[in-house]
Formats: C-alpha cells, sequence, structure tokens
C-alpha cells in the first residue's frame, strides 16, 4: 500500500488517541495526589502511560507517510515527491493544517505525563531526571513552534475564508500552552542554573504566543458563527477543545504563582482557590455552549470521524482541573466527585471512540483493497 493510499485511511487527528491516554494518566495521578496514591490510581498511571508511548510510536509512521504524500510541507515542497494531487486536501489551509500540531501536542501531553507518572510509579526524584526531561521537553518545544509558525505563515500567505473557521483551530493554543506548563516546572526544579532560566524564558514565551492565538481564534470563530452559522458537521467535537486549553492555561498560571513564592514573592492562598474556581467556571460556560451546539448537530445523526477524540479531552480536563480545585477548597466533596465522575467519563469515551476509530480503519481499508483489486 503506498503512501497516498495511506493517506487517505490515515488522518493526523488520530494522534489524538495518544494524547487522551496522556491525558487520563495525569488525570489519575492528580486523584491520587490530592487525596491518596493506591493501587488503582497507580494501575491507570501505568496502563494509560504505556498506551500513550505505544499509540504515540504507532501513529508517528503513518503520521510521517501521510504528511510525505501531501507532496509539501505546509506549502515547502519535499524533495523527492510529485506535486500536490487534488485528490489529497489541500494542507497549506491553515484551518486544516492545523490537525497537524496533533503529533505534537502528544508528544507534550506524553511529556507531561512521564514527567509526573514515572517518578511516582517508579519511585525517583523527579529533579533528578530534570536535566534529562529539559532536553526530551526542548526537542518537543521547538518542533511545536517550527510546525506552528509554518501554520500562522499560511494563515497570512494563503486566502482564507471566514466561513471554515471552527474551534478546532483551538489545537494549536492548545499545544502551545501544553509546552509551556513543563518550561516552568522545569525551571523549578532546575534552581539557578543555565538550563532553568531557559526553561523559563521559553516556558514564558509558549504561554504568551498560545494565547494570543487562542484570543484570535476566539475572534474569528466568534465572526463566523455570528455570519455563517454552525460549521460543517464533521468537526462538531472539536466544539469542545476549548475545555483543555482552560485547564492548561489556567495550571500554567497556578504553577506561575508557585515559581513567584519560591522566590520571595508571597501569593496568599485565597488567590490559588479564586484562580482554579473561575477557570471551572470558564470551563461550565464552555461546556454549556459545547453542549448546546452539539445537540443541534447530533439530531442530525453526524457520521463518526477522527476528530471524535475531541470527546475524550474536556472530560480529562474537567478531572484534572477538578483534583486541583479540591485541593484548593480544603476538600470540598463536590470537586472529588466530580473529578471522579469526569474521570470515569472520559474512560467510557475514550473506550467508545477507540471501538470505532478501529472499526472504521478496517473498513476503509477493507474498501481501499477492494477497489485495488476490482
Amino acid at each position: 500500500m503506498n503512501a497516498k493510499t495511506q493517506a487517505g485511511i490515515y488522518h493526523p487527528l488520530y494522534y489524538l488517541a495518544s494524547l487522551g491516554a496522556g491525558g487520563i494518566t495525569v488525570a489519575f495521578w492528580k486523584l491520587g495526589n490530592v487525596t491518596s496514591q493506591n493501587a488503582i490510581t497507580h494501575a491507570g498511571q501505568a496502563i494509560f502511560l504505556t498506551l500513550a508511548f505505544l499509540l504515540f510510536v504507532i501513529n508517528l509512521p503513518f503520521w510521517l507517510k501521510a504528511l510525505r504524500a501531501q507532496g509539501s510541507f505546509f506549502g515547502i515542497p519535499i524533495p523527492g515527491t510529485n506535486a500536490i494531487s487534488k485528490d489529497v486536501r489541500d494542507e497549506r489551509n491553515p484551518v486544516i493544517s492545523t490537525g497537524w500540531m496533533a503529533m505534537p501536542v502528544s508528544l507534550g501531553m506524553l511529556l507531561n505525563a512521564s514527567f509526573v507518572a514515572v517518578p511516582e510509579l517508579l519511585g525517583l526524584s523527579a529533579k533528578a531526571m530534570a536535566p534529562f526531561g529539559f532536553w526530551l521537553w526542548l526537542v518537543t518545544y521547538f518542533l511545536v513552534f517550527i510546525l506552528g509558525f509554518q501554520i500562522l505563515l499560511n494563515t497570512f500567505a494563503t486566502p482564507t475564508h471566514l466561513k471554515e473557521m471552527h474551534f478546532g483551530l483551538f489545537l494549536q493554543p492548545l499545544t502551545y500552552g501544553m509546552v509551556a506548563v513543563p518550561g516552568l516546572s522545569l525551571a523549578m526544579m532546575l534552581g539557578n542554573s543555565p538550563l532553568a532560566q531557559i526553561g523559563l524564558l521559553l516556558g514564558l514565551t509558549a504561554f504568551v504566543v498560545g494565547a494570543f492565538l487562542a484570543l484570535l481564534a476566539l475572534v474569528f470563530i466568534f465572526l463566523r458563527f455570528s455570519t455563517y452559522g454552525l460549521p460543517d458537521p464533521k468537526v462538531a467535537p472539536t466544539t469542545l477543545l476549548l475545555m483543555p486549553s482552560v485547564t492548561v492555561y489556567t495550571i500554567f498560571i497556578l504553577r506561575l504563582f508557585h515559581y513567584m513564592g519560591k522566590h520571595g514573592f508571597e501569593v496568599p492562598h485565597v488567590i490559588f482557590e479564586l484562580t482554579s474556581l473561575s477557570a471551572i467556571g470558564l470551563m461550565g460556560a464552555a461546556a454549556t455552549l459545547g453542549i448546546i451546539i452539539l445537540i443541534g448537530y447530533f439530531r442530525g445523526h453526524v457520521a463518526f470521524s477522527p476528530s471524535w477524540w475531541s470527546f475524550v479531552c474536556p472530560f480529562v480536563a474537567l478531572s484534572v482541573l477538578s483534583s486541583i480545585t479540591y485541593g484548593f477548597t480544603d476538600g470540598s466533596p463536590l470537586f472529588l466527585v466530580s473529578s471522579v465522575t469526569a474521570l470515569g467519563v472520559a474512560l467510557s469515551a475514550y473506550t467508545y471512540v477507540g471501538v470505532k476509530t478501529l472499526r472504521t480503519i478496517h473498513i476503509r481499508r477493507r474498501q481501499v483493497l477492494t477497489a485495488r483489486t476490482a
């Protein structure tokens, strides 16, 4: 099966399966962190961290072959390939090419999950692992910026209709937030070394760039909705990508407060509490908007697509943020129930979408083989 045939079967959003598994790993770790680590939280971390790693490795060659089949790297010709076929989607379009960010955001989540779960499971010192983790993170960071800036360049160089905008654009700011968080964490663990300063600088840079892109995407999406209404049904689940973005940027802000406290700036506990509660409220508003939009879509029986992996991310985000808020509100049972319930829904959604994905890939492979032998 040649590269173009595989590209017709494979979709870069399948990488969100690895992202979801990494997110569930973090959710299990955070739940155990604010309550108590036990056999269940350890098993959850071990199973889903392994799954996140395997899915990342399995997806990588297909992702690379699908990218090569485009004939260009976001408009820059790839040596040894033919001209871009019209049968293959025009990935110069920044709205479509954003989907290729699914690989670096999954790598960022895999690093985040490994940084918290591996020391917990193996009894290692996170601080001792920090120098090695820094270089892994640095590779991920530059990969994110190379892909992200190429997509930004296409945004200005390629005419894009407002009608094409949708919430899938939040995958890019989510990716920047995903690499910003470990940068700040590494800065705290590496002390006063030059690596710590680099981690802090790059982490803050990713945070600012990602936040700016999120606001920009929100403006475009609002204008698109007010002008053209709802986008194509196949991107319906991406409406909920706003929720994990809220969680990631909230975590960054909370860790920034910790960093400031570590360096002599006293941050009152109530600031942490108000920040996490505000994020919960914002996430609730985003979830309400998303559910209202999705109800309208699914009354029309939306067909399955790789974007359905977006259903896993918001529940993972809600579980992690609820656990964080539980810790800051002196153990309010409401947030513990929210964390456990959201994690249970995330596990159910992950299993359901995983089965649907495997069935879809099997059916498409069979269709391709039948077409080739006909």
